[in-house]
């Protein structure tokens, strides 16, 4: 049987959820290199803003540490060219949403956001890395200060992954993200021997993939990303903005048809209730 590839979203949040602790906080510590004794996930995708007009974001993954650090993980397939703003958005949805009414700001924990892309980032292309750690740095003296600790952001570049280990074979956040790109590879087998946590996603992973439901959501969750990705590159090369959501709206359609509820079609395309009811 065919693995389901955990870089399709709710691939991941079926894999590292509630009760698969070990293997999140394997891939958070391969990621920031901290030391954590122990996590606590929330399988709660959805940040909702406080006032209806807001922007509803959905994240993967949701997890806090031993010390009271927040992290938070999510995963990034097609280039909307809105990368780095999605995730201000999602690290300042997690970072204000600790506080309540008459709450003191001294009670806000440190949030690191971790966005794991399917593509090279503009900013980073001449970086070789396989990771890059951002916080708020003092640029105008040279003397290298930082405001503060509570922002730490790292972007992981799938593409990345393959030439790095080739360089560093015991690199194990390199072995996370070629599990997660792709388990169905011969080189996956052998970082199986050399990381047990992987080794043990692997045997959950092989659960889930028998998860008939999950893989006919998954399949279509591949599709819709396969067509957004389409449609981008359509709007790139003709300049039309159309084509950014043409082939998620014709998925969205089909599952119409298909009699699949707008909630249903929702998960899967990510689009609005309304923008569905209107196809």
């Amino acid at each position: 049987m065919t693995l389901l590839k955990p870089k399709i979203d709710v691939v991941f949040h079926a894999l590292f959820r509630k009760g698969n602790e070990e293997i999140t906080k394997a891939i958070i510590k391969a990621t920031t290199k901290e030391k954590i004794e122990k996590i606590n996930l929330d399988n709660d995708r959805h940040e909702i803003g406080r006032y209806p007009e807001e922007k509803l974001g959905i994240l993967d993954l949701k997890a806090t540490l031993d010390n009271g650090t927040i992290c938070n993980i999510e995963i990034q397939l097609a280039d909307n060219k809105d990368t780095v703003e999605r995730f201000l958005f999602y690290w300042s949805r997690i970072y204000g949403g600790q506080l309540v009414k008459g709450d003191d700001y001294g009670k806000l924990n440190k949030v690191i956001g971790i966005i794991i892309i399917d593509y090279e980032l503009e900013k980073t292309k001449e970086i070789k890395e396989l990771s890059t750690k951002w916080k708020i740095t003092e640029v105008l003296t040279g003397k290298k200060l930082e405001l503060t600790d509570v922002l730490e952001l790292y972007i992981i570049e799938i593409p990345k992954a393959k030439e790095i280990l080739k360089k560093e074979p015991t690199n194990e956040l390199a072995q996370w993200v070629m599990f997660l790109n792709n388990p169905n590879e011969s080189e996956v087998s052998k970082i199986m021997n050399e990381n047990k946590e992987i080794k043990e996603a692997m045997n959950e992973l092989e659960k889930i993939s028998q998860d008939k439901e999950l893989r006919r959501i998954a399949e279509l969750r591949e599709k819709a990303i396969r067509d957004e990705q389409n449609g981008l590159r359509h709007a790139r090369e003709e300049g039309i903005e159309e084509g950014i959501e043409q082939g998620i709206e014709q998925v969205a359609k089909e599952m119409k048809k298909q009699k699949y509820t707008n909630e249903e079609i929702q998960k899967i395309t990510k689009l609005t209730i309304e923008q569905i009811e209107k196809l």
